[in-house]
Order: structure tokens, then sequence, then C-alpha cells
């Protein structure tokens, strides 16, 4: 009988794992009041919410990166990533960094976002960047003021572009 019990239970275990990951994948699609923002809720996922339920504010809407998608553009982005974001973010953006290990809620996975469609988005990037994380309850500094429009976007273009290869 145990033989028989472990199969079942990790079948149930995996299936409610992949069906937490298919509606973390599938959230831009699904039906978004199914989300709802309780109080407390910090991180990345309060900030999705946000976005999807009433969209990005002011001039983040229709923020698209101006530079060009180049090697140099990505190179640059690398640097500015080494500078400002790898000490919370990890090297390979997996939120890993030593200065982000003891912070609540950790810092994103950026490698593992980057690939989630709304991320993929200029307008949630630049948004997430210049503004940082206060709004939503955790410790990512806002860098519209301490680094430049370009160098925003640069780093923009180095996550977009890099960090899923980095990563795997």
């Amino acid at each position: 009988m145990r033989g028989a019990f472990i199969p079942v239970v990790a079948l149930a275990i995996g299936g409610t794992v992949f069906s937490a990951m298919a509606q973390v994948l599938w959230w831009p699609f699904s039906e978004i009041d199914q989300w709802p923002m309780e109080p407390g809720m910090r991180g990345s996922v309060p900030r999705h919410h946000f976005a999807l339920r009433s969209g990005f504010p002011g001039a983040y809407r229709r923020a698209s990166n101006p530079l060009p998608r180049t090697r140099e553009t990505v190179e640059r982005g690398a640097k500015v990533y080494e500078a400002n974001c790898a000490s919370c973010h990890g090297a390979t953006g997996a939120g890993d960094g030593e200065a982000g290990r003891n912070l609540s809620p950790p810092p994103g996975n950026l490698a593992w976002l980057s690939q989630v469609p709304l991320v993929q988005w200029d307008p949630f990037m630049s948004w997430t960047v210049a503004e940082g994380g206060a709004r939503f309850g955790t410790a990512m500094p806002a860098f519209k003021d301490t680094v430049s429009n370009d160098d925003i976007w640069a780093v923009i273009a180095y996550i977009q572009a890099q960090l899923p290869q980095i990563a795997k």
C-alpha cells in the first residue's frame, strides 16, 4: 500500500505546483478579478496585479526603449546592472545577491520574470526600474533620480535580452 501512496502524493503535489505555475505564466491572459490584492501583499505580484487592473501610471503608459537594440546597448546595460542591480538580484538575476539575502520580500528573480509576457513590455520595465518598489512593499530603490534615463533603458535591454540566457 505504501508504494501506491507515494506516486499519488507526488501527483497531487506536482499537480498543485503545475497549476500554480500555469496560473502565473498565463496570468496576463486570465481573468484579473481572480487575483485580489490582499492587504499586506508585497513584491512583484502586487505590481503585476496593479498593472493588469489599472494600467501603467502616467508617463509610463507609452514608454518605449529609445535605444537601438545593439550589442553596445546590452553591454552598457550589463555595466549598469552590475553597478546598481547585481548586489540584490545577483549576477544571473536569480534574486540571490549578497545585499538582498535578508530582504523580505526577497529581490525578484529577474531571469524568470524576464520571460513573463507582461515584464517584456517596456512600460512595465521602465515603471519598475524608475519608481522602485516602495509602493508595493519592497526594498527596491527608485532609480529615476540616480540613474540616467539612457542607463535605465540600457539595463532594461540587458535584462530582456541577456538574463534568460545567463541563468540557463
